[in-house]
């Protein structure tokens, strides 16, 4: 099953909102009291299992009802939830037969296998005050079904358990405790071999139990005659099918393991057993079973250390999408947002109106809004963000950020197997940030040092004497985190500064209009001359350089610092 979006009207803070989940993965965000878990709790009613809300249809319209909306009737209160979805026949066989068989009075209405591909349900739930009035409207592939068969459809995949919910906030949940699963969800050949261990513990603990009461008994002394040793021994108490487990999962190669961040694990490792028994149910080969629920994540990000925070959302993001499996989270943390695609944060907002709290709303994040939830999360503002979209949103976890569009070019060329030993050895994404805006932000630099697995940040020798207090502020340490390009001679602190004379040289001479526009007062003049000097500097390079000393003899000596870092 996979959510595609909800339509919500009048329900709790929501007048009437419509939220479309493009991925696998979804972040809902905003600020206290915006409204995000009334989307969840829409979500939860509307397929959550019998036990979430055992009295939906009896749910009281002046508890969900905006209370700001005074001027309507109770008789004209309607709360509409309506969700549409996908079910696949290779995931969802279980409610897609029931479907096809209860959903249709006249069979051949039915959507047959061979010509289904998916199934796009829309399940309608319209509660009135008076609670005959309340109904549920299911159709499948377009086409309605009637009143009895809708409450049927319903029915069952409110018992079928489609939605795993985890509230991590919540510190006396069942999520905090200090088990994350049974043996029982163990295969029947690993149980049956902790059985036959249980019964050989059994029969020697009995042994020792006798020989304890004997060694008790000779220490009475002379009160045996009067006192008669008795120990009770009942044998293990134990169920094998509920005998608790700990689950980790942790990146390869990350520095700290996840389970010396406290308390905050246990939460995460439920979090994490509750995907993999997802995945469990979604590879069931018996039919009746086969089923792929939505999980539901109130802040999982709540108990953890930033790192451990920036792990968690690399890992939750990336099983979602590798296991096919929707996951749906509310977070205050800029490390659970979607790095996957910018539409995926569902950013929510409030209406205020005279001080008081109205009504929320969902806030376009397209265009340069992308960055909001971001802002929001951080809780800073500024241009800083403008050029890191696409490095926010990469697939890739590990990063060198360069200083510009050309250094980017010749890191690209360093990465080419004809350098050898010399080449640059790292498999992950080349940025450029184009300059150092971003560099200037202590609180951008932590969360990008704590988003990526491994990164690397280069800039030229000239920048260094702006930036190098905000690197040092955020953790970046010289020649491991970040790297100072250049040499320090005039002219000669930047990447270009690493080339051989001669390519700087044989351009000069050839753009001798260019060379004296470096010494204009006009700043623009200047700004034009360089950058058109830098891009010429280029051609010429790649058009002559050989993957030699003698041409790429500066640059090695940084690739060899970069690659002690970052790991190949």
């Amino acid at each position: 099953m996979k959510i595609r979006q909800i339509e919500i009207e009048n329900y709790r803070t929501i007048e009437k909102t419509t939220i479309g989940f493009p991925t696998y993965y979804t972040a809902i965000c905003g600020k206290n009291n915006s409204g995000k878990s009334n989307i969840v709790k829409a979500l939860r009613y509307i397929l959550g299992n019998h036990r979430d809300y055992v009295e939906r249809f009896n749910i009281a319209i002046k508890n969900d009802f905006p209370i700001w909306k005074t001027n309507v009737k109770d008789d004209d209160k309607i709360i509409g939830i309506k969700i549409t979805f996908n079910l696949f026949q290779d995931y969802d066989s279980n409610l897609i037969k029931y479907i096809q068989t209860f959903g249709f009075e006249n069979k051949d209405c039915s959507p047959e296998k061979k010509h289904i591909g998916d199934f796009e349900i829309n399940l309608s739930i319209q509660i009135h005050s008076d609670p005959k009035k309340t109904k549920g409207i299911v159709s499948v592939n377009n086409q309605i079904i009637d009143d009895y068969r809708s409450n049927e459809i319903i029915s069952k995949i409110w018992n079928s358990q489609m939605l795993i919910f985890h509230n991590s906030t919540q510190v006396n949940s069942r999520i905090r405790r200090n088990s994350h699963g049974n043996v029982g969800n163990f295969n029947i050949n690993s149980k049956t071999k902790i059985e036959e261990k249980a019964q050989s513990l059994q029969k020697e603990l009995k042994n020792v139990v006798e020989s304890y009461k004997k060694e008790l008994s000779s220490l009475l002394g002379r009160l045996e005659e009067k006192y008669d040793v008795s120990l009770s021994f009942t044998g293990l108490d134990f169920n094998i099918e509920s005998i608790p487990f700990e689950i980790n999962l942790g990146e390869k190669n990350f520095e700290i393991p996840l389970e010396d961040w406290g308390s905050g694990t246990k939460n995460r490792t439920l979090i994490m057993q509750s995907i993999f028994n997802a995945k469990k149910q979604l590879e069931n080969e018996e039919d009746k079973s086969k089923g792929t629920p939505i999980v539901i994540i109130e802040e999982p990000e709540s108990f953890l250390h930033p790192s451990a925070q920036a792990e968690f959302g690399r890992i939750l993001q990336d099983i979602a999408e590798e296991f096919k499996i929707q996951v749906i989270a509310t977070t205050h943390s800029p490390y659970l947002l979607s790095h996957f695609n910018p539409k995926s944060n569902i950013l929510v907002k409030r209406q205020v109106d005279k001080g008081k709290f109205r009504e929320s709303y969902i806030e376009s994040i397209e265009g340069d809004n992308w960055r909001e939830p971001y802002e929001l999360a951080l809780g800073m503002v500024g241009p800083e963000f403008e050029t890191l979209k696409n490095a926010f949103f990469t697939q890739s976890n590990n990063i060198l950020f360069v200083e510009g569009a050309i250094d980017k070019e010749y890191f690209e060329m360093l990465k080419d197997a004809s350098h050898g030993e010399n080449r640059l050895m790292f498999s992950g994404e080349i940025y450029s940030y184009d300059g150092f805006g971003f560099l200037n932000n202590a609180i951008l630099l932590k969360f990008i040092k704590n988003r990526f697995s491994q990164i690397a940040v280069t800039l030229d020798l000239d920048a260094i004497q702006v930036v190098g207090k905000n690197l040092e502020c955020a953790g970046f340490v010289k020649n491991k985190d970040y790297f100072v390009i250049g040499k320090n001679e005039p002219g000669k602190r930047f990447i270009e500064g690493l080339l051989p004379d001669s390519i700087i040289n044989k351009v000069n001479a050839e753009n001798i209009a260019f060379v004296r526009a470096l010494s204009s007062d006009n700043k623009e003049e200047v700004k034009d001359a360089k950058s058109k000097l830098k891009q010429l500097y280029l051609k010429e390079f790649k058009d002559i350089a050989q993957p030699t000393e003698e041409y790429f003899s500066e640059f090695y000596k940084v690739t060899k610092l970069i690659n002690k870092t970052l790991k190949k």
